[in-house]
């Protein structure tokens, strides 16, 4: 059962600033020999989870794999597998584990790929559930969509995440109406699915250098289902059937959690702390103050959602866009704000009407063209609870902290402002005037210390804490 927390938005925040985050990167979405994987083991020596965990460890920027075996059997290797199988993964998955430096979980990837049908990746159950006979502990028809996400949802130590979608799969009635993406909400398929990813493969690719990226994506149907009022977030799957785990290309699902326990990554994913990245080591920060990425809010005052990109390598961000869209209304999600060349971005929205959940979430496109989608924010306006709020305060997002060159500063709204950096004395030692919503600044030739940054307008400023190292 997916994990649905309700917070009154900004009432919690300081028992959650305590809590520190990390980015944990890898995929969930994989093959060996036990199905139709390792399909070089004959040069490879890999043909089992075992050995196959052992090599995805040695692969960089690399923090966990999920091993999804195809649950049934047609022929051997197509794909092959068998009910005496499946103890063999969970037990090599649980040998192989290391809590804390590498996760190894082992699942399924149930269904078939046929007209209205398609394969959904499932982490938590100690059974396989399948439909031919004598190769099944849970008996589910193969055609079956509303069965299977029920009984997902019906176990709490369970998630899905579908798997290379289209927008006829997952039919309960084998049209492309009942369709998952063509049919109404169901808040128990919600409780089920927890993502979809935003890039796909290449499956058959025997690449081991990181360079061979899928062409396509599946953006549009992560914003159909928004659309239609589903909670999910977008990830990145390879789908290796060859023994390059980690290694056919850079993409990441990125987890965001405290620490790196089975326990804490199977909390992450059912919130949707999640999102997929082109990029093998961006950290992306996606916020509403003090809630993340997957948060599910309400409250009285107007959001603004904070977006920090932290590529490891020191790339800049091309592009940085918020989206927004309303759920339900079946209209895909519209971009409400687009930073050019800046690494933070800042968006507070104030067209919002009571009762009604809207949802946000970031892309970002790197100076290279690589592609990073993040998991949303739900947001339900209650409206005001009889405190005038002051238009004519703002909200200003600055990126690295601390910072020895390069400072990214951005706000909600273009204006004209002027942004100060104060030492401990009170002298201003930098100060610089600007006409945009976003600034870079050079700070290479501040002196290392702590500082206060203030950012004025002609109404107002905002004062905060900078460290130059």
């Amino acid at each position: 059962m997916k994990l649905r927390f309700l917070f009154a938005a900004f009432l919690i925040q300081a028992s959650l600033i305590s809590q520190t985050n990390n980015y944990y990167f890898g995929n969930l979405h994989s093959h060996t020999g036990l199905s139709d994987g390792n399909k070089d083991s004959s040069t490879s020596g890999v043909s089992k989870p075992a050995g196959s965990y052992a090599y995805a460890k040695l692969s960089q920027n690399f923090n966990f794999l999920g091993i999804s075996e195809h649950n049934h059997y047609s022929s051997n290797n197509n794909p092959g597998f068998q009910i005496q199988s499946w103890p063999i993964g969970l037990s090599e998955a649980s040998a192989a584990n290391q809590e804390g430096t590498f996760l190894t979980l082992f699942g399924m990837e149930w269904g078939v790929s046929s007209t209205y049908n398609g394969h959904v990746i499932i982490y938590g159950f100690n059974q396989l559930i399948g439909w031919e006979a004598g190769n099944y502990d849970i008996y589910n028809a193969k055609t079956d969509y509303d069965g299977l996400f029920k009984k997902v949802k019906n176990n709490p130590n369970s998630f899905c995440y579908l798997a290379h979608p289209g927008f006829t799969d997952f039919s309960t009635a084998g049209t492309s109406t009942t369709a998952l993406a063509y049919s109404p909400y169901n808040a128990a398929y919600d409780s089920a699915i927890v993502g979809t990813p935003l890039r796909s493969g290449l499956a058959f690719s025997t690449f081991t250098d990181y360079s061979d990226y899928p062409a396509g994506n599946y953006f549009s149907y992560y914003k159909k289902l928004l659309s239609i009022g589903y909670h999910l977030g977008i990830g990145y799957d390879h789908d290796n059937h060859y023994t390059n785990f980690g290694r056919s290309n850079g993409g990441r699902l990125v987890v965001i959690t405290p620490t790196l326990t089975t326990a804490n990554f199977f909390t992450a994913m059912k919130q949707m702390n999640f999102y997929g990245s082109d990029d093998w080591n961006a950290k992306v920060s996606f916020n509403c103050g003090s809630n993340i990425m997957g948060s599910i809010l309400s409250g009285s005052t107007n959001p603004t959602f904070n977006v920090i990109h932290n590529d490891m390598d020191g790339e800049l961000a091309d592009t940085i866009k918020i989206w927004k869209g309303i759920s339900g209304n079946q209209q895909y999600a519209q971009v409400v704000s687009i930073t050019p060349q800046n690494n933070t971005a800042t968006f507070s929205d104030t067209g919002l009407n009571p009762g009604i959940e809207y949802y946000y979430f970031a892309e970002i496109k790197q100076t290279d063209g690589q592609w990073i989608v993040t998991s949303p924010i739900w947001y339900t306006y209650s409206g005001p609870v009889g405190i005038t709020e002051n238009k004519n305060t703002f909200e200003f997002n600055y990126f690295p902290n601390p910072v020895s060159h390069k400072l990214y500063v951005s706000m909600a709204d273009c204006d004209v402002y002027t942004v100060s950096l104060i030492d401990i004395t009170g002298r201003v030692v930098y100060e610089k005037t600007f006409n945009e919503n976003s600034i870079e600044l050079n700070l290479s030739e501040i002196s290392k210390g702590i500082y206060s940054i203030k950012v004025s307008n002609n109404k107002t400023s905002v004062i905060k804490k900078l460290i130059v190292e």
